[in-house]
This record gives C-alpha cells, structure tokens and sequence, in this order.
C-alpha cells in the first residue's frame, strides 16, 4: 500500500513530496507503538479533554484575532486590496501552536489542582 501511494505521489506531485509525504505516513504508522500499556483512567480522560477543548478555544480566537489583525494591517493602514499567500500558513501554524501549547499549560494545572473526573 505504501509502495503504491509513494509511486503515485511522485507521478503526480514528483519525487520531494512524496518522500516528505512518506516521512510524514512512516511517523504515523508508529504512533500506535507510543504510550502502548498505559492505564489511563476516567480522570486523566477528563483532564484531558477539557484541556483540548481549552486549547481549540483559544488556537480559535487566536486564527481570527491573527486574520483580522492582518485585514488591519494590510487594508486599513497600508490600503493595499491583498494579503500575501504566505502569511495564511503562517497563521494556522501559529493556530497550531497554541492549542499545543494551551493544552500542555491546561493538563499541567488540571493535574495541580486535583480536578475529578466529570461526572458525564
């Protein structure tokens, strides 16, 4: 399988993205190897949940707060009528970033304020 979706990525889209593409499947395929055997319990579930939902609420106002500071800047102060390609990957990567960093922030004070499980 992985053999045909490389060649097919390369007729494609060539040979530089269908081995990053491949890279990208190898380290997929040996998620399901980490943490393997780990008990985790109803609390630890919850924890975690509210600390994803903490991070996708802010990676959220962050992505809109960063498109809306752009229109600012770009429309408003310079009146030019279009943003550069490259700044839009570059505000979901900062998206990206702070649901990450949100959520590891949000598991480490759930954890230090003792917080039960949910009772759902």
């Amino acid at each position: 399988m992985c053999v045909v979706l490389f060649a097919v990525l390369t007729a494609f889209f060539g040979a530089t993205v269908a081995t990053s593409a491949f890279a990208l499947f190898a380290v997929n395929g040996f998620g399901g190897l980490i943490g393997r055997g780990e008990k985790v319990d109803e609390r630890d579930k919850s924890i975690a949940r509210r600390a994803t939902l903490g991070g996708a609420m802010a990676s959220y106002l962050t992505f809109v707060l960063a498109l809306m500071g752009v229109w600012a800047v770009v429309f408003l102060l310079h009146g030019d009528s279009q943003v550069s390609v490259h700044v839009l990957p570059n505000i979901v990567f900062l998206g990206f970033i702070v649901l990450w960093t949100v959520r590891a922030v949000a598991i480490l004070v759930y954890y230090r304020r003792h917080v039960e499980a949910d009772n759902v």
